[in-house]
């Protein structure tokens, strides 16, 4: 057992990092929870009141267990959903201006251009066209996106 002493606030950005920790990894998830990611959000938790932070944890029994999780005025943390929607729009953008931007250099060069070019020559293209989009959505976001119906890729109905 390792045994560590947070400061209230040290405790409070902990429950809020373990918090978004299990809810980037389990968050997706309908089953095949990453089980140690849950425990261990419980664990903290259930430390919460101990540590001042009585309103940060919602309780249950469980199989005669008791559980400790996240309450609603928790999950409602400014905070947090702060942390998490820059966190989003930054994955958001940076995988959409990857993915636009691998549409873009297969269309310029064919779909066997990671074959034709060199590594090097490839993702320094690949990146230069991610850095366009990147800069687009950062200054419009997604004002200027659009998507075109009735294309090859299209699948029937």
């Amino acid at each position: 057992m390792i045994g560590l002493a947070f400061t209230p606030e040290q405790f409070k950005t902990l429950l809020r990092m373990v918090y978004i920790a299990n809810t980037v990894a389990n968050g997706h998830r309908d089953i095949d929870f990453e089980v140690a990611y849950d425990d261990l959000e419980q664990y903290v938790f259930s430390r919460a009141k101990d540590a001042g932070y009585p309103a940060a944890t919602s309780r249950h029994k469980l199989a005669g267990e008791e559980h400790h999780h996240p309450s609603r005025v928790f999950e409602n943390d400014p905070e947090v959903n702060k942390l998490m929607d820059e966190y989003d729009l930054h994955v958001m953008v940076e995988l959409l201006s990857e993915k636009l931007a691998e549409r873009d250099v297969e269309a310029m060069h064919g779909k066997d251009v990671k074959e034709k070019m060199s590594e090097e020559n490839y993702e320094n293209l690949l990146e230069e066209r991610a850095d366009m989009y990147d800069k687009e959505f950062l200054q419009h976001g997604l004002a200027n996106l659009s998507l075109q119906t009735g294309t090859a890729t299209d699948t029937p109905k």
